[in-house]
């Protein structure tokens, strides 16, 4: 089994680089594993709603170019504004 991850821009905090590194370690016994880091879109702090979706165009275009056409897809997204109940 291969299992690629495919995220937008680099980590660059140390703790998290020592994890992927450990589980990397540990799924590399039972499977082919990989992370694949895109470059993220350089965009300015406040963004337009139309300038938000042009960065996410891109990345996302970036995201498909490293998909094969044989490859299952599972998109996981993470949430930074929360709604409040």
């Amino acid at each position: 089994m291969n299992i690629k991850i495919i995220c937008v821009g680099k980590l660059k905090e140390k703790y998290w680089k020592q994890g992927i590194a450990e589980y990397s370690k540990r799924l590399g016994k039972f499977c082919k594993f990989e992370i694949v880091e895109v470059p993220d879109e350089k965009a300015p702090e406040k963004l337009s709603e139309a300038q938000m979706e042009n960065v996410k165009k891109t990345e996302g275009e970036r995201i498909l170019g490293k998909i094969k056409d044989r490859d299952y897809v599972y998109a996981l997204r993470s949430e930074e504004h929360t709604s409040e109940l």
